[in-house]
């Protein structure tokens, strides 16, 4: 009987689940696909790479769709069970809600687990991958803005000019370049060959010139420097400002985040900002197994009167959290409460409102309170109809 119970729950969970997991992950990917379009367009980022690039982000995504997602899959889940008066004869048979318990506890633990997984490792991973994807897409766009014999003017006070550009290495031979971008002192460079190169980890975009000669001009000199190697930074859009790639704590481990707070100093702002996002990749993943479980009892509080309130209340619980926990990270980062304390506050909050959720729920003392909630707001509404009607 066990087996049974709990594979049907889990049935009737893992459905609502799945649909909202797709919506909410495609509306997500939506709001941020549009503030990167026009970078799509400007870098003329071709399928592969784009799949590439929703690949990286996607963690980002899901970090947030997977809890709400695995919260609503239980309140809608349980919410069918009971409308449909399965409750009841589940009830009749002598199995208490706490026996309804194991199955939920299931679905919470794995989507906390995965919640983890890309709070703390994924989310990482893909914005250094974005980083370095942003610097390869510029790379590939100055590579192809160049033509052999062609002056290219794409890098605005920067002219460059190649006599002759292999295409299997990259390299430019013959390179003439023009910077004027100090008008007092521009600068004209003449080299055999040249390599245009990308470091995500300096953030700089440059070409490594090999074997010429650099004139400077100056209001009564000309300034000529015979060179072996010389590597010129080109004047890019910087990549921390850019919307495809992320830098700095995002892109940290979280050994990596407690390093950094302790050659800061743990009482100060700045490490206060890398304790708590060390403290929250902790935090998220078990809030995500709280607020699912939190799900259960919303899910029993439908009835004849409100078949869906449990959807709509958590919603605004959901909402609450984040709320909380980003009052906790402007709280903490002001040090005027240690990060870890703050960061863990909200989940103790929550976790105290889902066990007496389930008490209650479980010894049927819902019901009063949910009746008075719901007469309240019956009679508020037809208050605020009535007088829109009489106006």
């Amino acid at each position: 009987m066990p087996r049974l119970l709990y594979t049907y729950l889990i049935n009737q969970v893992l459905a609502p689940f799945y649909a909202s997991l797709i919506i909410l992950t495609s509306i997500l990917f939506l709001g941020k696909l549009i503030p990167i379009l026009d970078i799509i367009l400007d870098y003329n980022i071709g399928f592969g790479d784009f799949i590439r690039l929703y690949a990286y982000f996607s963690p980002q995504l899901l970090l947030f769709a997977l809890p709400m997602s695995s919260m609503m899959g239980v309140v809608l889940g349980i919410t069918h069970i009971n409308n449909e008066n399965e409750l009841m004869v589940l009830k009749a048979s002598g199995i208490s809600l706490y026996r309804m318990l194991p199955p939920v506890i299931f679905v919470a633990l794995c989507t906390a687990l995965l919640t983890g997984l890309f709070a703390i490792y994924l989310i990482p991973a893909g914005n250094r991958a974005t980083v370095e994807l942003a610097f390869q897409l510029a790379k590939e766009k100055v590579e192809r803005s160049m033509q052999e014999k062609r002056f290219s003017q794409n890098l605005g006070n920067i002219v460059l000019y190649a006599d002759h550009i292999d295409k299997k290495s990259k390299t430019w031979n013959g390179v003439y370049i023009s910077d004027t971008r100090d008008s007092r002192h521009p600068v004209t460079i003449i080299s055999e060959n040249g390599v245009i190169s990308a470091d995500s980890n300096l953030g700089t975009l440059s070409i490594s010139l090999h074997n010429g000669i650099l004139n400077r001009t100056t209001l009564d000199a000309v300034q000529t420097i015979d060179f072996e190697q010389y590597d010129m930074v080109l004047p890019l859009e910087a990549p921390r400002t850019n919307p495809l790639a992320k830098t700095g704590k995002s892109t940290m481990l979280p050994g990596e985040l407690l390093a950094e707070a302790d050659r800061l100093g743990k009482n100060t702002r700045e490490a206060a900002s890398y304790l708590n996002e060390f403290h929250q990749r902790l935090a998220l993943p078990v809030s995500c197994f709280i607020l699912t479980l939190l799900g259960f009892p919303l899910g029993f509080l439908s009835g004849p009167r409100h078949k869906t309130v449990g959807i709509p209340l958590g919603l605004v619980i959901f909402i609450l959290y984040y709320v909380l926990l980003t009052g906790a990270k402007t709280i903490s980062e002001s040090l005027y409460m240690p990060p870890a304390a703050a960061m863990w506050l909200p989940n103790i909050i929550f976790l105290g409102l889902t066990l007496l959720f389930i008490r209650n729920v479980a010894g049927e003392r819902h019901t009063l309170y949910m009746e008075k909630f719901y007469d309240f707001t019956y009679a508020l509404f037809s208050k605020f109809r009535r007088r829109r009607g009489g106006n």
